[in-house]
């Protein structure tokens, strides 16, 4: 072979080589739903089977059952240990986004300091 023809050879075969990788990437299916984004707000109310948060656009209640986990501050614990005022993290369920599947809850927000004149 030529060199003249060897060398655009040689450089569209790895041209053509870093490009496969991107040929097999996965895009998701129409039906596919994005994975649930979790969210920081306050509780407003809890009971056993679910938590009312505020969220800057009005409260929202979500349900609770046997399958939510909840935690706080990174040990399990059960609805009546959360206590109005915490900030937690919700993650809604993949299918059913009315229903907390994590809630994750750390201690009221501190106050901002008052300032004196």
């Amino acid at each position: 072979m030529k060199p003249r023809i060897l060398i655009p050879l040689i450089v569209s075969t790895l041209c053509l080589a870093c490009l496969l990788p991107l040929a097999g990437a996965r895009r998701p299916k129409d039906n596919e739903k994005a994975k649930p984004t979790p969210f920081h707000v306050v509780i407003e109310s809890v009971s056993a089977s679910s938590i009312t948060v505020k969220k800057p656009n009005g409260d929202v209640t979500y349900k609770m059952d046997r399958n939510t986990e909840i935690s706080y501050k990174g040990q399990t614990v059960t609805a009546d240990q959360l206590e109005t005022g915490m900030r937690v993290e919700v993650t809604t369920d993949a299918v059913d986004e009315t229903l907390a599947s994590i809630v994750q809850a750390e201690d009221a927000p501190k106050a901002a300091p008052s300032q004196k004149k």
